[in-house]
C-alpha cells in the first residue's frame, strides 16, 4: 500500500513537471516580433522616400526578425488616417528576404506606407512607417 502512494506521488510529479515544460517551450523558442530596417528601391531626400516621374514600381525591402508575415499598408499623409488603409500586398515567406514588389502604375504620392510584421510567436507584432512623395 505505501509502495503505490510512493508511485502514486512519483507520477503525480512527472506529470507536472512535463505540463509546465509544455506551456514554457513557445517562449523560450520564439522572440518578440523586431523590425530592423526598411528600405526601398527609390532614392531618398529629407526623409521622404520620392518616386520620379518615370517610375511605376517600387520594391519594399524589410529586415526583421521573429516574424512570419509582413502586410504592406498604404494610407494618406494627415491626422487619423489609418481608416483609409489599403492592403499593398504582404510576404509569407521569408526564405528569401522579407519584400514587396508593387507596380502601381502613375500613381502620385504623398503617402504613407506602414510596414506591419506579424510575430512567429502569435501574439506580437511590429511595424515600421516610411513615406513616399512623388516629384
Amino acid at each position: 500500500m505505501k509502495r503505490l502512494k510512493i508511485i502514486g506521488i512519483f507520477l503525480l510529479f512527472v506529470l507536472i513537471l512535463s505540463a509546465c515544460n509544455i506551456s514554457e517551450e513557445p517562449q523560450a523558442v520564439d522572440g518578440k516580433a523586431e523590425i530592423l530596417e526598411v528600405s526601398t528601391d527609390l532614392p531618398k531626400n529629407a526623409g521622404w522616400w520620392i518616386v520620379h516621374k518615370d517610375v511605376n514600381t517600387m520594391t519594399i525591402n524589410v529586415k526583421a526578425k521573429n516574424i512570419d508575415t509582413v502586410l504592406f499598408w498604404i494610407t494618406p499623409t494627415g491626422t487619423e488616417t489609418w481608416g483609409e488603409r489599403e492592403l499593398i500586398g504582404y510576404d509569407t515567406d521569408g526564405s528569401d528576404g522579407w519584400s514587396l514588389t508593387w507596380n502601381f502604375g502613375s500613381r502620385t504620392f504623398h503617402d504613407r506606407i506602414y510596414v506591419q510584421a506579424l510575430g512567429s510567436d502569435g501574439a506580437t507584432q511590429d511595424k515600421e512607417i516610411i513615406e513616399v512623395t512623388s516629384e
